[in-house]
């Protein structure tokens, strides 16, 4: 397995914003300026409507150090902030964010006042082999058999093969659910080519490992 680029990697630092201002001396709009001088963001808030919280105070393309931050989103109830390395990137920013905005800004964060992070990680690697056609005998039945159907339809010479995997849990049993593990083959490429997109809830290193615990399966159940 060869890792070729990490697409999004979101650390989602679940904190009630109002606890950040606690003194109430801090207005959304008084936030941008600092922002924007310290991380260089190209997008941010503007306009009246670009300060809604419920639907996200977003700024886009700023960097830290030598760290891209795509983006940088505010919830009531929450805050993300995604790179293009790692989530443990993303997070080190977030948590260095915090702080100089209590140094700078007054914002009345403490160490530890984030108790739960959650976390999305999406990758394109390259497997070593086909990797989700092999994963079931029984997927590969069903996609033989249905690509000959479709293919004594068509006379287009089509070849089933599974596409996508998704392994997450049931949503009735969360008021909002938490994303799922997906891999499938990458957009606009060759299935033959054995590229893949994978997203998991998970540290990126995580879930690199566990798709190559997964492909180091796959390669032993075969022989």
């Amino acid at each position: 397995m060869h890792v070729t680029s990490i697409v999004k990697a979101r650390a989602v630092a679940l904190v009630d914003v109002d606890e950040l201002n606690f003194n109430g001396t801090i207005r959304f709009a008084d936030i941008v300026s600092p922002l924007v001088e310290k991380y260089g963001f190209l997008i941010y808030p503007v306009k009246p409507e670009d300060f809604d919280p419920e639907k996200g105070i977003s700024f886009h393309s700023g960097k830290a150090g030598g760290k891209v931050i795509d983006v940088l989103t505010i919830f009531p109830g929450l805050i993300t902030l995604e790179t293009l390395s790692s989530t443990a990137d993303s997070k080190t920013v977030l948590e260095n964010l915090f702080r100089w905005g209590r140094e700078t800004l007054g914002l009345t964060y403490s160490e530890g006042m984030v108790r739960r992070w959650g976390y999305i990680s999406q990758i394109v690697f390259y497997s070593e082999i086909p990797l989700l056609s092999m994963l079931s005998k029984p997927l590969q039945n069903l996609a033989k058999k249905t690509g000959e159907v479709v293919d004594g339809l068509f006379k287009e010479g089509l070849v089933y093969e599974v596409g996508r995997v998704n392994i997450g849990h049931d949503p009735l049993t969360r008021k909002n659910s938490i994303a799922g593990i997906s891999i499938e083959h990458r957009a606009n490429v060759k299935f033959s080519d054995n590229k893949f997109f994978s997203e998991a809830p998970l540290p990126t290193d995580l879930h690199i490992k566990f798709l190559q615990e997964l492909e180091k399966d796959v390669m032993e159940q075969s022989y």
